[in-house]
């Protein structure tokens, strides 16, 4: 069912292999979960504080008994001393992903001067929550986390979002919602969640999806708001870029089959702010997300540098490969 928590179907990888959470866990300056709700859940949040970490990132194409991935090799090290903080950005997951899936633009930004706080979304990574909403929920728990971190002294009332696709739609939902969202890096966003449902099913499992007929797809996803009492508008990204006036940088793979570059195409053409669409010609779903190269790093990071915090001084692009 497409409301049931992605981490009660399969359990995450930093669940599962405690060296790779443990590695991870060692790079955050503060771990902690934080109660939000309703429906209840508590989120898992990290913060990662501006520093030189001397970061290097690869990824690779790998292939074994007819299976296809991409494996992508991290190092860094803790920083000698502290960086001044330019400003906050939050990284939002995708689908069925954790917050250690975004963790190579965190430690990106970082090095250029931002405090990056990484968050699993409910019902993923370590977070808890028996369901998901698709936005209904999730924008009211990151209104909460806002609020968190202000508490806390960890941003103040302009908040920078970087999300890859389930959590650059939740961004831009946000953005509608709560004016502290300053700028936006949407990396592969749906434009509606209902539509993009099935557009990911005919994605991932095209032979399987070609016999479900349209009004089973209707009736299933019907059913679903039904499980997780929501409507489905509230995932209706298009119609709340009318309420969208921060920043946006969307970036998207020509070849995405999960999620058309259309989806991106609609939204660039709602928003009322400054605004740029970067159509990848090369890219599928899964390259771009885990993609970090030098002209990107350089777009990205000045997005947020003319936006978010005041223009940086010109630095080397730390740790990306072209």
């Amino acid at each position: 069912m497409a409301v049931k928590a992605p981490n009660q179907q399969q359990v995450p990888r930093v669940v599962q292999d405690a060296e790779y959470a443990r590695r991870f866990d060692s790079v955050y300056s503060r771990i902690w979960r934080l109660p939000v709700g309703p429906p209840p859940a508590e989120l898992c949040v990290a913060v990662l504080e501006p520093g030189n970490y001397q970061f290097s990132y690869q990824v690779q194409p790998r292939e074994a008994n007819g299976r296809r991935w991409l494996q992508p090799t991290y190092d860094w090290h803790l920083p000698a001393e502290p960086r001044p903080c330019k400003g906050t950005i939050v990284m939002l997951h995708g689908y069925r992903d954790s917050k250690e899936n975004v963790a190579h633009w965190a430690l990106c930004l970082a090095e250029f001067g931002y405090r990056c706080v990484l968050v699993d979304l409910r019902g993923h990574g370590r977070s808890t929550g028996d369901l998901i909403g698709f936005g209904a929920f999730e924008v009211t728990d990151l209104s909460r986390l806002l609020d968190e971190l202000r508490q806390q002294g960890l941003a103040g009332d302009r908040v920078g979002f970087l999300g890859v696709s389930y959590g650059a739609s939740m961004s831009l939902l946000l953005a509608a919602r709560d004016k502290r969202v300053a700028a936006v890096v949407a990396l592969e966003p749906f434009s509606n969640a209902a539509k993009a449902v099935v557009e990911f099913a005919h994605g991932i499992a095209p032979q399987e999806a070609a016999k479900i007929s349209d009004a089973d797809f209707a009736a299933a996803i019907a059913k679903a708001a039904h499980r997780g009492q929501f409507s489905w508008e509230s995932g209706n990204v298009l119609a709340a870029m009318d309420q969208v006036t921060a920043p946006v940088l969307f970036y998207h793979g020509a070849k995405d089959t999960w999620i058309s570059p259309e989806n991106s195409r609609l939204l660039q053409s709602r928003t009322h702010g400054p605004s740029r669409l970067v159509i990848l010609p090369d890219d599928d779903h899964i390259w771009l997300a885990n993609r970090l190269d030098n002209e990107i790093v350089r777009e990205v990071s000045g997005w947020f540098d003319r936006y978010l915090a005041e223009p940086a001084p010109a630095v080397g692009i730390p740790g990306a490969k072209s």
